[in-house]
């Protein structure tokens, strides 16, 4: 990770750090997974950008309640 990236993220909450680190591993390890079994690449990228909403609505639901 670049010192930018890590600078920008020492000002982010830790359980929006955390919940990146976790999106990024598992997006980046079922894209490998997906590519290296055959899928077509168009397929493997629509499956990864679902996931990746489910990423996003989690971070809007922990900031929403973590914020009540």
């Amino acid at each position: 990770m670049s010192a930018k990236v890590r600078a920008r993220r020492t000002a982010q909450p830790r359980w929006a750090v955390a919940l990146a680190d976790k999106a990024q591993h598992r997006l980046c390890r079922r894209y490998a997974r997906l590519v290296a079994r055959g899928k077509p690449t168009t397929k493997v990228i629509g499956a990864i950008a679902r996931e990746l909403v489910g990423f996003l609505w989690a971070a809007l639901y922990l900031r929403e309640h973590a914020a009540a």
